[in-house]
């Protein structure tokens, strides 16, 4: 009876390795704790969507606390680290649980095995730019404004994003010349092939008219007739400038009655 008793005892033994830690923590051996973060989705599954964003503003906080040396484990990061951090991941909550799994390797390889921390804090430094790659930050919203200076080459520099909808458009009731003893004109241009060396040589553009140029991020480079409207969809995230389509600009002025200098306005706005 003892023995049966003995056996049955053994059978009932819970035998399921413990769950993993959550919060701080340290292993035996370790040389301070790390924080362990949860698991977020079984917090969304038990407790819902608001307790899933409390844990990982608790797991940023835990892992600020961290970077910036406050828990005094021998752990400091530069302020501009973990400051730049901290705003990438907070305008992108749902990457705090990836990060936070990522961070606890580089602290168990420091507390645990003695690493230096070098290769944590290039990571840490290097993550704002992971995150934010491929996004475009300065999406065309707002219309811009400015007056074009027939003096002088590429200008205004409007930030677009791939797909954006860009028209521009310049004034016609402005005119100019591009030489002294030239005729006046407007965005449209003189209606002649330009210069040779004026930026832009499509036949779709003539002498003195109204062009722009798109540089993409990387460094392409896209010139086009704009006269007095057009609408520009760039393939990729850039800036868009625009001058007239001269091969010099010293000599160019505005036409002017008495007092009165006409100015070209440029604008600058989302299309349809």
């Amino acid at each position: 009876m003892l023995l049966l008793t003995t056996l049955l005892a053994c059978g009932d033994k819970n035998t399921e390795p413990a769950p993993p830690p959550v919060g701080w923590h340290a292993e035996e051996g370790w040389s301070a704790q790390c924080y362990f973060p949860p698991d977020f989705e079984s917090i969304q599954s038990t407790e819902g969507t608001s307790a899933r964003r409390l844990a990982r503003q608790e797991a940023l906080e835990s892992m600020m606390s961290q970077w910036k040396g406050e828990r005094e484990d021998g752990v400091s990061f530069p302020n501009n680290y973990y400051e730049d951090v901290e705003t990438t991941l907070l305008g992108r909550p749902d990457a705090i649980e990836p990060v936070s799994k990522k961070n606890l390797e580089f602290c168990k390889d420091v507390m645990a095995q003695g690493a230096a921390g070098d290769a944590w804090q290039s990571w840490l430094g290097q993550l704002p730019e992971q995150l934010t790659a491929g996004e475009c930050l300065m999406p065309l919203q707002d219309t811009w404004f400015d007056y074009l200076d027939v003096g002088a080459g590429w200008q205004i520099g409007v930030p677009v994003c791939a797909g954006d909808k860009v028209r521009i458009e310049g004034t016609l009731q402005d005119k100019y010349r591009i030489s002294r003893e030239g005729d006046w004109m407007t965005v449209e241009g003189d209606g002649l092939r330009p210069a040779e060396d004026a930026p832009c040589q499509l036949e779709s553009c003539t002498g003195g008219m109204l062009v722009g140029r798109f540089v993409s991020e990387d460094g392409a480079e896209e010139i086009f007739a704009i006269g007095s409207e057009m609408t520009y969809t760039p393939t990729a995230h850039g800036r868009i400038s625009v001058t007239i389509n001269d091969s010099t600009y010293f000599d160019n002025i505005y036409f002017q009655s008495g007092s009165i200098t006409d100015h070209t306005g440029i604008t600058v706005s989302p299309g349809e």
